[in-house]
This record gives structure tokens, sequence and C-alpha cells, in this order.
């Protein structure tokens, strides 16, 4: 039996005297889509963190299956993109950070931008991109290493529906590949239309 790529176990997270997180617990498999639900303030954004090591639990563990550099792919809220330099030289620049060079990284950089449909404005500045684009390169970009486990929040804000269309479709192939993933979304709709299962976090705590 595959083992969970994640588990928190009764992790709590407190700012100052405030808990805004846990106690709370939650598994994820390998080829597993758990979209996450709650008001504005609920935790989701910190689980997040947490869970991509941006942020400690102040309680409880966190255990991750060993994964490789490139292996965790993170997409926050910001657009964790490079405005002046073009769509490839944003996805050169995150695969070089996760160790691809050569043949190997153009062809991976090849590889996502036909996944986002943005080959025919590989070449263009990204400030030059429309919402939507941004948000389909900041996806590949969190793609360039051979993603287990991905996190997402929000990922399609201010994007238009063709481009959201784009993104729901990237994430069925990569649970279709194998790959772990947690969806933060206000958008009930998407959530459902992607998720294995649904958990609603209510004052940091997982509400069944």
């Amino acid at each position: 039996m595959a083992s969970p790529i994640i588990k928190f176990a009764d992790i709590e997270k407190n700012y100052g005297s405030e808990r805004v997180l846990g106690p709370l617990s939650l598994e994820v498999m390998p080829g597993e889509i758990v979209g996450v639900i709650g008001d504005n303030g609920a935790g989701k954004s910190t689980l997040l963190r947490i869970a991509a090591d941006v942020e400690l639990p102040d309680g409880g563990q966190v255990i991750r299956a060993e994964l490789k550099p490139g292996e965790l792919g993170y997409v926050p809220q910001e657009l964790a993109l490079y405005q002046s330099l073009t769509g490839r030289q944003n996805l050169n620049y995150w695969a070089t950070a996760v160790g691809l060079g050569g043949k190997a990284k153009k062809q991976r950089c090849d590889e996502l931008l036909e996944l986002v449909n943005l080959q025919d404005k590989a070449k263009k500045p990204v400030s030059s991109y429309s919402g939507g684009m941004k948000r389909r390169m900041n996806l590949a970009c969190a793609l360039v290493g051979n993603v287990r486990l991905l996190l997402l929040d929000e990922p399609t804000v201010g994007a238009d529906v063709p481009s959201t269309e784009l993104m729901l479709a990237a994430l069925m192939k990569l649970k279709a590949d194998g790959c772990a993933v947690i969806l933060v979304s206000h958008h009930m709709d998407e959530i459902l239309r992607v998720s294995d299962r649904t958990v609603r976090l209510e004052a940091g705590k997982i509400i069944e």
C-alpha cells in the first residue's frame, strides 16, 4: 500500500497569542487531489506555507516523503514571476534552480510551454501577458522539476475562462502521472471538478 506523500499530524500554528491553525491532521496520497475550502482567515494559506516548509508549525509534525529538489512545487497567491523577463527566461531560471541544464532544460521548458499553451508567447516579456497568461506561466514555473507534490493557493484568481480550463486540465494530467495536489480555491465548482475529496477549514480546524 502506498504511503502518504505528506502527512500533517496534529499541527498547530500561532501568530502571537492567536491560534490560526490546528490542531489539524491530514494525509495526502500520491495521485490524489485534495481541495481545501474555507472563508478568508480560516488558515488555508497557512496550511500551504507549512506544507511547503516556508513556515514551521508551532506544534505537531509534518511528515513528507523524501522529496528531491524540484519535486515539491508551490504556487502562492502572489505571482512568482520576473516581469521584465520573457516566459522562456522565467522557465529557464527556475529550471536551473532545480538542477536542469542543457538539452534536458530546453526539453522541459518546451513541454511546459505546451502544457500551458504559451508557446507563441515564450519570447515575449511576462509584463505583456494578460492576467490569465501570467497565472498559467506561474503554474508552469512551479512544475519545472519532476513534481510529486504540488501546492496551489488560488491558482486561477484573476484568470479568464480559457486559462482556468487549461490549468484544470493540467492538474488532471499531473494527477494521472501520480502527482499529489493540495488545491486551495474559493471557486467551489473548480474544487468539485478536479478534487478526489474536499476538506473545509473553519477557524484553523477541519470541519467534517
